[in-house]
């Protein structure tokens, strides 16, 4: 059986968009509190994708 020709398309999606978004993207400056505690703001992504064909 030959794949579908949107499998390809959807892995070069996914490909893509995995090194796109990293969970620990740091979003902002570090922020050093007076008892010389850092805070860094980082983001946390969330995504979903769907597609079809036949």
């Amino acid at each position: 059986m030959t794949d579908h020709p949107i499998q390809g398309l959807m892995k070069t999606a996914m490909e893509n968009i995995k090194e796109m978004v990293d969970v620990n993207t740091i979003v902002g400056d570090p922020v050093e509190t007076p008892d010389g505690s850092v805070i860094m703001p980082i983001s946390k992504v969330g995504f979903g994708f769907a597609a079809g064909g036949s």
